[in-house]
């Protein structure tokens, strides 16, 4: 019978470990590529949603800011969308908002108007929406710390509208603030009537 020599076997062995270790280090690259894509997916999420909660933070900080600066100052105190030093169009904000002294209590700033406060606009295809009982651009605060019965809502909207990441601050007559929340674990909020929030097309 014929017999493998030293040589061949040693070789068949080397075959063998190099075809395992092909087949390993294809495996390990295959496996490394899901984490990465995954890794990625997950570090996009993350973003979306800190940039959701910090724009929705800022306009929940600013309509608390109207708040007690209406009862400080014992006077109306309104929160416009504004890409200048006057109020914009109706869901401008996006470009920026003031809060002001509303000495005439119009929902306008005029120049004699006190600016309190500016905040700054949002990043490319952020949007927010403001929607609230009798139909105004604005949101008005009065001395008593009341809304101008205006209860409403604002509407954070991410870019590319995924209801996932959107937001909703809820606002009642009294003046009383509140944030949407998920409460059927879905991964979208519901607004005050328990429906999913849904971004405008």
């Amino acid at each position: 019978a014929r017999t493998s020599s030293p040589t061949t076997e040693r070789h068949g062995t080397l075959s063998g470990v190099r075809g395992a270790t092909l087949i390993e280090l294809l495996t390990a690259l295959l496996v490394a590529g899901v984490l990465l894509a995954w890794g990625g997916i997950e570090a996009t999420r993350l973003l979306a949603a800190f940039r959701a909660d910090a724009a929705v933070t800022q306009m929940l900080g600013a309509v608390r800011f109207a708040r007690h600066a209406a009862v400080e100052h014992r006077g109306t105190v309104t929160l416009c969308p504004a890409a200048a030093d006057r109020c914009g169009r109706r869901n401008d904000w996006h470009r920026g908002a003031l809060v002001f002294l509303d000495r005439d209590g119009n929902g306008r700033r005029t120049a004699d108007e006190t600016l309190l406060r500016r905040l700054p606009r949002l990043r490319g295809g952020e949007r927010v929406y403001w929607r609230s009982f009798r139909n105004r651009s604005s949101l008005s605060m009065l001395p008593t710390g009341l809304t101008d019965w205006q209860n409403g809502n604002f509407l954070y909207c991410p870019p590319g509208g995924d209801a996932r990441h959107a937001r909703q601050i809820i606002l009642n007559a009294q003046g009383r603030i509140r944030q949407a929340r998920d409460t059927d674990g879905d991964g979208v909020r519901e607004d005050a009537s328990g429906r999913p929030l849904t971004c405008p097309a």
